[in-house]
């Protein structure tokens, strides 16, 4: 089951949109600005519990080689999404930090 990263950017979206609180689970994931931003807006995170099996987890549970194609094309996008001008290698220290945790 893929996982959803929200962004501080997605949390203003969200409370923009009227959203008051956001479920999280395993399968969501909130950067530390993201979690900042809920709480300075007032959204209520409500944790939830999982609701994959043990051997679901391991099927979703990327292998070594499927990680390294994940930051490459997460990277890939985020470039490709705020222009040649950011700093690639600092990108891909982010996106290789969240994919660890997932």
């Amino acid at each position: 089951m893929p996982k959803t990263i929200y962004t501080d950017r997605d949390i203003d979206d969200l409370a923009r949109r009227g959203v008051k609180e956001l479920a999280v689970s395993d399968d969501v994931y909130l950067t530390d600005l993201a979690r900042e931003r809920a709480e300075r807006v007032g959204m209520v995170l409500r944790a939830t519990p999982n609701t994959i099996t043990k051997s679901e987890n391991r099927e979703a549970n990327p292998s070594r080689d499927n990680n390294e194609q994940v930051v490459n094309q997460v990277k890939a996008a985020v470039i490709a999404k705020l222009g040649a001008e950011v700093d690639a290698a600092m990108i891909e220290r982010i996106v290789r930090r969240v994919v660890e945790q997932l």
